[in-house]
């Protein structure tokens, strides 16, 4: 049975590296988003980062709207170019979040120990 290495959590997601005999996957990141698992790379993730930043900033417009973070769903591309999410504000600015977090502790494990892995 394959084990997880838990990188981040938060109430709509998390994201784990995939440990194997030898040890974790490296450069590999499993995120898991509501019911959808998507696995990037770093850069991967790093680009997914990017496309959530824009997402927001194109979004932004509907600031006055009373049912903007209940019923309104935005298009939100990800690194994958065959796949597409269609999300909340609210549940994009979790994404965000989520991401942010993986990223930041990524960054910090390889500051740490030279490489990001154990």
């Amino acid at each position: 049975m394959e084990q997880i290495q838990q990188i981040y959590l938060n109430s709509l997601g998390i994201t784990f590296y995939w440990e194997k005999q030898e040890g974790i996957i490296p450069n590999r990141v499993q995120l898991i988003f509501k019911e959808i698992g998507l696995f990037f790379t770093v850069d991967e993730l790093n680009e997914f980062e990017y496309l959530i930043d824009e997402s927001i900033a194109k979004n932004n417009c509907c600031e006055g709207c009373a049912l903007r973070n209940a019923n309104c769903k935005f298009l939100l591309k990800t690194p994958l170019y065959q796949l597409d999410l269609s999300v909340s504000i609210a549940e994009l600015k979790f994404l965000k979040d989520l991401v942010n977090g993986t990223l930041f502790r990524i960054k910090m494990e390889i500051y740490l120990n030279g490489d990001g892995q154990n």
